[in-house]
């Protein structure tokens, strides 16, 4: 036997050619929800003008290394390139439980990735995205054997894409009942779709209202079946406030068991009974780098810093926070240090990023610790 892509030798069984990776067994077709993102590029037509066909070429393979890249962080698999277009796939062959969330992110990181390249080149360029959620039949093409996607759901997508304004993300309405609640949208009406005979309602993406992985939670219902439980935890928050004894706490459990209800449990007994403040922060499972991300944003809930804050917004508060709590002036410098601590924790600019990040780390740790006591020392405290 010989592998059909480059004709090396192959054993029988094999999945996979040893020599160039080509598949050598087809995935079986099945019906998933998916959704699928559509982007054009569009500004590029004009500059093609008497410029030479290499030189655009350049320009395009490097703007759309950077759209994949975003794609791909997002959990997003590329599906086709063809000219000026890109089709991405989010829920196939991988599924994610935000699928829908992750290709509206994408879209926005996308127009914000390509805005700066464009600066970066000098060539006013931007970009169409359509984005749709629906069933549709997924698997490998016979005649092609790539992996891909057919249905009214791409099709739907594809139009999508021609009806936005450049720089702008529509999408239709199942995306938009998944993603409304972290999203922000503006409806846009009906949109015609040719070859079908109902229009699709569309709405334009404006800006996400909530880092990645957030859940907002419509409805609070009773909890049932853990009382054992949450008479221990909540024993233990007892204890640690009202004997001022730092515990810490750990749930363990498989995924979907009900350990993040059970913490808001705990976290809402000890605001009701003690009046604690209540600092949370959690990883984000893409989008954000920042290794410091759960601490981050627990300082920024201490330090009052709000979402919509301003790099110099956010220093100007942790100064202020940090010399009033040390009863210092500003320029002191346990203050200074610890600012720069926290500033770099947070992710801002800061003098800790110009020195050895193994001193930087000791003393964003050093400064972030120092914030709790701070605060554990007025008011009692619980950092989830």
């Amino acid at each position: 036997m010989e592998c059909p892509a480059c004709r090396a030798p192959i054993t029988e069984g094999s999945r996979f050619c040893p020599s160039c990776g080509h598949a050598l067994r087809a995935r079986t077709e099945e019906r998933r929800v998916i959704t699928v993102l559509f982007a054009d590029l569009v500004g590029f037509t004009g500059f093609s003008e008497g410029v030479d066909p290499e030189q655009v070429k350049n320009l395009v393979d490097r703007a759309f290394q950077r759209l994949v890249t975003d794609v791909v962080n997002h959990g997003g698999r590329v599906d086709k390139i063809v000219g000026d277009q890109i089709m991405a796939l989010f829920g196939a062959p991988v599924a994610h439980e935000d699928d829908a969330e992750r290709a509206v992110r994408a879209a926005l990181q996308m127009h914000q990735t390509l805005q700066c390249y464009a600066d970066e080149i000098g060539v006013p360029i931007a970009m169409r995205v359509g984005v749709n959620t629906g069933e549709a039949l997924v698997g490998t093409l016979r005649a092609a054997g790539e992996y891909t996607a057919m249905g009214d759901a791409v099709n739907v997508a594809s139009r999508l894409q021609t009806s936005a304004e450049p720089g702008q993300v529509v999408v239709g309405p199942m995306t938009h009942d998944h993603t409304r609640e972290v999203v922000r949208y503006e409806s846009i009406g009906a949109v015609h779709v040719r070859g079908r005979e109902e229009p699709v309602e569309a709405f334009a993406a404006v800006e996400t209202l909530a880092p990645p992985g957030h859940r907002p939670r419509r409805h609070r219902s009773p909890l049932k079946g853990r009382d054992h439980e949450l008479d221990i935890l909540c024993t233990s928050v007892d204890l640690a406030l009202t004997r001022r004894r730092p515990h810490v706490i750990v749930l363990v459990g498989e995924a979907g068991i009900g350990k993040s209800r059970l913490a808001e449990e705990i976290t809402r007994n000890a605001e009701q009974r003690h009046d604690a403040l209540v600092l949370q922060g959690r990883c984000v499972p893409y989008g954000e780098a920042n290794v410091w991300w759960p601490l981050a944003v627990a300082a920024r809930q201490a330090l009052g810093i709000g979402p919509t804050d301003t790099a110099e917004e956010a220093a100007r508060k942790t100064v202020e926070k940090v010399a009033r709590s040390m009863s210092l002036q500003e320029e002191h410098p346990d203050v200074v240090r610890a600012t720069d601590g926290l500033l770099y924790l947070l992710g801002l600019p800061s003098s800790l990023q110009d020195v050895d990040p193994a001193r930087a780390r000791e003393d964003a740790t050093r400064a972030f610790i120092g914030l709790l006591h701070v605060i554990a020392q007025m008011h009692p405290l619980v950092l989830v």
